[in-house]
């Protein structure tokens, strides 16, 4: 266990180590391109060879580095299109700063793709202007040589300058006899040799066996391919492991005795550590170290394959945090951020070496169960990472505690694709946390049946917005006197073209996992106001709050304007609102709720005694009314716990001076009792039901409808 726990730190560390890196590299220009070549990230080597700040460059097109004549030859598109198809492009040529100077580039450009899609590019250049002056200088003094042999010795002296001096590591060897000629200084820090003991040696008499061979290789290859050999290769050199990058040319003399082999070598390690670096930035998540979506994807998708010939059993699962936004909201991201990075060292603590755990999402994972022996294995996984995420997390000081929902997908034949299981694990996920959260379920065809219906009343309910498909009915409420409505309920209806009238119960719940709750209420706080604005009187209107809304910071002004638009007074308006509010992100909503009372605004606590009914809430805000759930009024006659439950929340109501709300009423034999009971105000359809605005109730004809059908 020790040994695991120090492996995990490790790799935590070296991912850590390695996002720093790429981050912090100067000398080489890194960044990653969009298929269609559009900059996507820049680090401070791109910074410092372009000239351009991040926030400059990002999502411009790459081209924009290239001049003008290269870009009407099309340079551009061929070194995309070349490593689209090879994989990989290689290349040197003009560049352009930011500031219009140039400088010359070695390019790289390597393709990245997803289950072999192409999701971008990785591009890696560096500044080799230097480089080029002094090889050019090179080649420009040999010809001069060449040319005037009168000329030789000074021209020998500025050859020595150059040498010694370039960048790159340069060696001259006799073509016949390989007798090393010349070493210039960066030659000698590579091959940990002063130069006058290699001068007049054969490689494979003064250098170690690895580096004499690589040196032959290059000269061998020269003749043979009559004057230019290219070759990128590792080699242990005396300052550790280095990729060398040498171009090997033949100079001829006027006899076989003065022809020269003249071999250049960069030291590219840097640079391929660099790519590889954000290589790996391009498959895992920064934050977490752990694996993105991308290698996910590409995880799943061997999985799949390894099981088709095991016969072994693969699951994916999803998984998501429960409450981890109320933490976020509260605590802040930097927070948030440190109990992600908890919650994934937890769960990776429970996999397998053979699994993988990814972050796909701000408070989502997904993980690979690959070769399960059999069903009931990703279960115990599951439970066991349910079980993991349940102790507090210290953080900074904070007790924090989160849970986990988990939905498990199953691969069960040849058709199954990592989209396909994600998305059946993403269903088991919605169950897992419509069915009470920090637990697991495991995909099951009606879910997808399920699905498919919510995504129906979602397209539907985005056209019944923009439709106006959606109406207000007002219901009435009264007082033990039953002799004048004193207010209304405002009740939504969806008028479906196809399939008639919708009961909020139906849609709510989708409107709330969408977030089109937000346009649906701020439309019911509008017309609500509007129409209680133009009544005779001062009857008060009710209109229900979902707790989702209390997430949109926006709410508080969409209510402010409900009012001054229609013009109706503040204390004619009640919202209600359920416990969940106060459950969830506590503060910042009874702040919210604060406000609203400060505008004169009344609040009525809906459904209580249905959910946790903790005194707390109504000692931490002043609300103007309960409501009692209809459940406890229906079930009154013949249940003695309901009754204590109604007579309960009066006795408390009254000591608290606050007014109790029946819903619910049915029969005057429930209102008789109630009024004895002390309930306040009624509203059911003893006393009307829900209407349009147009054919709403004015005046009272109590009707005993226990025996019509419930609301």
């Amino acid at each position: 266990m020790a040994v695991r726990y120090q492996a995990n730190k490790m790799n935590e560390d070296s991912d850590l180590m390695y996002r720093l890196l790429v981050q912090s590299v100067e000398d080489y220009a890194i960044y990653m391109l969009t298929p269609e070549g559009i900059i996507a990230n820049w680090n401070a080597g791109a910074q410092r060879a372009k000239g351009y700040l991040s926030d400059e460059i990002v999502g411009k097109h790459f081209s924009c580095f290239y001049t003008p004549d290269d870009q009407k030859k099309g340079w551009p598109a061929h070194g995309l299109e070349t490593a689209r198809n090879v994989g990989r492009y290689e290349s040197e040529g003009w560049r352009q700063r930011k500031d219009g100077t140039q400088f010359w580039a070695h390019v790289i450009i390597e393709a990245i793709r997803e289950a072999g899609v192409l999701i971008g590019f990785a591009k890696v250049t560096r500044d080799v202007t230097e480089r080029r002056q002094y090889e050019q200088q090179l080649l420009a003094a040999k010809d001069l040589a060449e040319a005037n042999n009168e000329r030789m010795t000074a021209l020998s002296q500025f050859l020595d300058t150059v040498i010694a001096n370039i960048p790159s590591s340069v060696i001259v060897e006799n073509a016949v006899s390989r007798e090393i000629l010349l070493v210039n200084r960066q030659a000698e820090l590579l091959l940990g040799m002063p130069r006058e003991r290699m001068l007049g040696k054969r490689p494979q008499d003064c250098l170690n066996q690895g580096i004499s061979d690589y040196l032959n290789k290059q000269s061998d290859e020269c003749l043979r391919a009559e004057g230019l050999h290219k070759s990128e290769q590792q080699l242990i050199t005396p300052i550790g492991e280095r990729i060398l990058q040498t171009t090997a040319s033949m100079i001829s003399g006027s006899d076989s005795q003065t022809s020269y082999v003249l071999m250049i070598a960069d030291d590219v390690t840097d640079q391929h550590a660099a790519h590889a670096r954000i290589h790996h930035m391009a498959h895992h998540d920064n934050l977490t170290s752990l694996p993105n979506r991308v290698l996910f994807s590409q995880r799943l998708h061997e999985a799949l394959k390894l099981s088709k010939l095991s016969n072994r059993l693969t699951a994916t699962l999803c998984l998501d945090l429960d409450n981890f936004k109320s933490v976020n909201d509260a605590l802040g991201h930097q927070i948030g951020d440190e109990l992600l990075r908890g919650i994934a060292k937890r769960l990776r603590f429970v996999l397998r070496e053979e699994d993988t755990l990814a972050r796909v999402g701000g408070d989502e994972f997904a993980i690979v169960l690959p070769n399960l022996p059999y069903l009931e294995k990703a279960h115990q996984i599951a439970q066991r990472l349910i079980e993991a995420v349940k102790p507090p997390i210290n953080i900074e000081g904070h007790s924090l505690t989160v849970g986990l929902s988990v939905g498990i997908s199953m691969a069960t034949g040849s058709e199954d694709t990592p989209e396909h299981l994600m998305r059946c694990a993403d269903m088991a996920l919605y169950e897992a946390k419509r069915n009470g959260r920090n637990r697991y379920e495991v995909f099951r065809v009606e879910m997808d049946e399920a699905a498919r219906k919510r995504r129906d009343i979602e397209l539907d309910l985005r056209d019944a917005i923009t439709g106006k498909q959606l109406r207000l009915y007002y219901q009435p409420i009264t007082d033990s006197a039953h002799n004048e409505i004193i207010g209304y309920e405002a009740l939504m209806r969806w008028n479906h073209p196809v399939n008639g009238l919708i009961m909020p119960l139906d849609f709510i719940h989708i409107a709330e996992e969408t977030g089109l709750i937000h346009s649906i209420g701020a439309f019911a706080l509008h017309e609500a106001c509007h129409e209680a604005a133009s009544w005779v009187g001062e009857q008060t209107i009710a209109v229900n709050l979902s707790p989702v809304q209390f997430k949109n910071s926006a709410l508080l002004s969409v209510i402010e304007s409900a009012l001054t638009e229609s013009g109706l007074a503040p204390h004619r308006l009640e919202v209600e609102i359920t416990e969940s509010v106060l459950l969830d992100n506590n503060h910042s909503n009874v702040t919210t709720l604060e406000k609203l009372k400060a505008l004169g605004v009344r609040i009525a606590l809906d459904d209580f005694g249905t959910g946790y009914s903790s005194l707390s809430y109504l000692r931490s805000f002043p609300f103007d009314k309960i409501k009692i759930d209809k459940s406890f009024i229906s079930d009154m006659h013949d249940s003695r716990e309901a009754l204590a439950i109604i007579r309960a929340i009066t006795g408390m109501s009254r000591s608290l001076d606050i007014q109790t709300t029946a819903e619910g009423v049915e029969t005057d034999e429930q209102f008789r009792r109630l009024k004895e009971e002390g309930c306040s105000l009624f509203q059911g359809y003893y006393f009307g039901r829900p209407q349009p605005s147009e054919s709403r109730l004015t005046g009272f004809a109590p009707v005993d409808l226990s025996l019509q059908c419930a609301q």
